[in-house]
C-alpha cells in the first residue's frame, strides 16, 4: 500500500514502514558535500526514505538516500573520511574495501551507536561520484510493565 494523499507519501511494507523525505530533511549528523543532488531514475529524483523495521525484539530505523556529489571517487573518500572524524564518528576499516571504482565505508558513533555505511562509485564522468547512504540506529524493544488487573479494567 503508498498512500499519496496523506500529509506525506508513505509506504506500509510487510515488517514496517516507508515515510518518503524531502532532500532538506536528510540527518544532520551526516554531512553531505556542498552541491550534492538527489540521484534520478527514469521516473525523476530518487528521494531518501525513512525505514521503520518493526521486529519482535526490536525496531530498526534507516534513513536512505542516493545522492550524486560533485566530487571524485578519491576526493569523496577522503572528505568522508575527514567529516565523519570531525564530527567524531570512528571509521570502522575492518568493515570497509576499496575496489578501483568503487568504495564501502563503514562509520559508528560511540556516543549514540548510530551506524553509517557510505557506498561510493566513480560516476561516468570523473569529476563526479554516485553515493548510496544509509543511517541505521536499533532500538531495543520491551514489553511495558504488566498492570494490576484492576488498573487495567480502568483505563480500557
Amino acid at each position: 500500500m503508498v498512500a499519496v494523499n496523506s500529509f506525506r507519501k508513505f509506504q506500509r511494507m510487510h515488517s514496517g514502514v516507508m515515510i518518503h523525505l524531502r532532500f532538506d530533511e536528510w540527518p544532520g549528523d551526516v554531512s553531505l558535500p556542498a552541491e550534492t543532488t538527489v540521484a534520478k531514475t527514469g521516473e525523476g529524483p530518487f528521494h531518501p526514505y525513512w525505514d521503520l523495521i518493526l521486529k519482535s525484539d526490536r525496531t530498526i530505523e534507516s534513513v536512505v538516500g542516493w545522492f550524486i556529489f560533485p566530487l571524485s571517487l578519491d576526493a569523496a573518500i577522503a572528505w568522508y573520511q575527514s567529516e565523519m572524524a570531525k564530527c567524531g564518528w570512528i571509521e570502522l576499516t575492518e568493515k570497509g574495501c576499496r575496489m578501483p571504482a568503487s568504495a564501502a565505508l563503514h562509520f559508528e558513533h560511540p556516543a549514540s551507536k548510530v551506524r553509517v555505511v557510505v557506498g561510493l562509485r566513480a560516476g561516468s564522468e570523473r569529476k563526479v561520484s554516485d553515493a548510496f547512504i544509509r543511517r541505521i540506529i536499533e532500538h531495543p524493544w520491551s514489553p511495558v510493565a504488566e498492570q494490576p488487573l484492576e488498573l487495567t479494567a480502568e483505563i480500557a
